[in-house]
């Protein structure tokens, strides 16, 4: 896959933060951001399932008790 290139404007004690942070993980600041760009947008997408699956959710399921689970699953 080929990569694109992106400017992100950084103050230049946050740019020297996350650089130093980088250099702790051993990957470039470029890596860095990416990585963390790219776990924040999955995280949110999480999140959005999440939030849309409680709504989709029958409020009057009472489901079942943690007993009753264990006991179907034969869980001592």
């Amino acid at each position: 896959m080929s990569k694109t290139m992106t400017a992100i404007r950084f103050e230049p004690e946050e740019k020297e933060w996350i650089g130093a942070f980088a250099n702790l993980n051993g990957v470039t600041f470029s890596a860095q951001v990416r990585q963390w760009t790219l776990e924040r947008l999955e995280d949110e997408m999480d999140a959005r399932d999440l939030q849309k699956a409680i709504a989709e959710t029958d409020v009057d399921d009472e489901g079942i008790s943690i007993v009753e689970l264990m006991d179907t699953y034969g869980i001592a």
